[in-house]
């Protein structure tokens, strides 16, 4: 018994430093999603009635397994007869209490986060927060095997157990992989901010002229323009000459009948 114990503490310890790791990773997303809004305000939204991205076998095959471990673990849970065990008052009230939190979690919670994983599964965010609830789920499940380990029959707790590995298996296979799509999800975040910080820079800088000191060197040298001749004036009507007066004819030139 006491070999079991440790090992459910060494496997609870495991459990908190990989989820410590990844908190501090999907922080580091987030923040890179709350820098990125600030330097570009205005976010395209997603058309209404948009489809839905299609899901790759992997992600669906891992979703499939947790809900066929959830649904025998539920079912294994419930065949616990708290009542019979050979513990104090204190114990089994504590123990029906987890058994009822993990049903409920079994029943209503997990289905609605693997649902939103399907719905945006190219979204490192609801695989995380199903991740973080299969921790939960494994620490209060841990708890409740110690317990019917110690307390209950033998058959019972291994029923349990293999219920427990697979859901640390597959736990443990959605949590790679939301490590890898943080961290791919985390270098496209950097890349675009690179990319909104020199568009802002470039929108900020003022405009520049440019002077092309080769143009002026080949631009062909313009010709004077000749001015046009002034049109020539009308010339001035000559003034008549005044006629001459005829002499006068002498006494022997006059008419000899006066």
């Amino acid at each position: 018994m006491d070999r079991i114990n440790r090992s459910w503490a060494i496997s609870l310890r495991e459990n908190e430093l990989r989820t410590q790791s990844w908190l501090l990773l999907v922080f580091f997303c987030l923040s890179s999603y709350a820098l990125v809004a600030q330097v570009a305000p205005t976010v395209a939204v997603p058309q209404a009635g948009a489809a839905t991205p299609a899901i790759d076998p992997e992600l669906n095959g891992m979703l499939r397994q947790i809900e066929q471990l959830a649904s025998s673990t539920n079912l294994d849970i419930g065949k616990l007869r708290v009542d019979k065990w050979k513990a104090d008052s204190a114990s089994k009230r504590q123990a029906e209490g987890n058994i009822d939190s993990v049903q409920r979690n079994l029943t209503a919670a997990l289905p609605e986060f693997i649902t939103a994983v399907r719905n945006s599964p190219r979204n490192v965010a609801p695989e995380f927060r199903l991740y973080r609830n299969l921790n939960a789920l494994s620490d209060v499940l841990n708890s409740i095997a110690e317990s019917a380990g110690a307390f209950g029959p033998k058959e019972q707790f291994e029923r349990l157990a293999a219920d427990i590995n697979g859901l640390d298996a597959a736990r443990t296979a959605l949590g790679k992989r939301v490590e890898s799509l943080a961290e791919a999800q985390a270098l496209e975040l950097a890349q675009l901010r690179k990319q909104l910080l020199q568009a802002r820079a470039q929108q900020s800088a003022p405009g520049k002229t440019v002077v092309d000191d080769n143009a002026s060197a080949t631009k062909p040298k313009s010709t004077p323009r000749k001015k046009p001749k002034p049109a020539p004036q009308p010339s001035q009507p000559q003034q008549s000459q005044p006629q001459q007066s005829q002499p006068q004819q002498t006494p022997s030139q006059q008419s000899p009948l006066k």
